[in-house]
């Protein structure tokens, strides 16, 4: 088995844990499309893989490290791994449409507009430094009752741009027949749907074209017991796809 993170507290801990796997686990730096890249290049080919995309719990609940609307860190929103700059930067070389733009198509923020000069200004005004800032800066520009804090979709559209993840994705995408055996297995869990989208309609495509011999036909979403156990398994959405036994580009 090969294991691949791009944060460098996850490798850690997942080779403190999984100690006892021994020389069976190789834990390896990277990106999913960094990873993907090179074991393409080295030939290697997996009779499975899974892909869990997004922000990590432990990530979350790392205050320090500024994803969560609580923190009082620094506004980061890195990942780890393969990033130029953080959500400050990111916020810094923005004029007022290009990060609307961002925080609608990245976020699905209805109310990118105003959200986007509320965080102008108060960037300007030396009113936002931390996670628990900006969660305030939003709240303040976008009125009325929420079931969550209307901070999310900024936060989960910055976090996308810092690192990259859709791009990430769609180069994993494309890549993935290339790195299963014949009857692999690709198995890909997201949560949201911009990335939930893309998987469907590459899988979809790859069916039609032949890529694929079969894939989920619907999405798989966590049971009723799960839930109880996991609360954050609510948004998780998965989705497969099997290679053919035998098909051209195969042995």
């Amino acid at each position: 088995m090969v294991g691949i993170d791009r944060d460098p507290q996850a490798r850690a801990r997942a080779c403190e844990r999984l100690e006892a796997a021994g020389d069976r686990l190789e834990v390896r730096s990277g990106t999913f499309a960094a990873a993907a890249r090179d074991c393409a290049a080295r030939g290697e080919r997996f009779h499975g893989v899974l892909a869990d995309l997004g922000v990590s719990s432990l990530q979350l609940d790392d205050h320090a490290r500024g994803f969560s609307i609580r923190s009082q860190s620094a506004l980061d929103l890195r990942m780890g791994d393969g990033c130029a700059e953080d959500a400050l930067a990111l916020i810094d070389r923005l004029d007022r449409g290009s990060l609307a733009r961002l925080l609608r198509e990245l976020g699905e923020e209805p109310n990118a507009g105003r959200v986007a000069s509320a965080i102008l200004r108060a960037r300007a005004a030396g009113r936002l430094a931390t996670a628990a800032d900006l969660a305030g800066v939003v709240r303040s520009a976008v009125r009325g009752s929420f079931g969550r804090h209307p901070a999310m979709r900024t936060f989960q559209a910055l976090r996308i741009a810092v690192n990259g993840e859709l791009d990430e994705l769609d180069e994993l995408l494309a890549l993935l027949p290339k790195l299963l055996l014949p009857g692999g297995m690709a198995v890909i869990i997201s949560f949201h749907s911009l990335e939930d989208r893309r998987v469907k309609e590459s899988f979809r495509a790859g069916l039609t074209a032949g890529t694929w011999q079969a894939a989920a036909k619907r999405v798989v979403t966590a049971e009723l017991d799960e839930l109880a156990r996991n609360p954050r398994a609510q948004a998780a959405k998965l989705r497969w796809a099997r290679r053919p036994e035998r098909g051209e580009d195969q042995p």
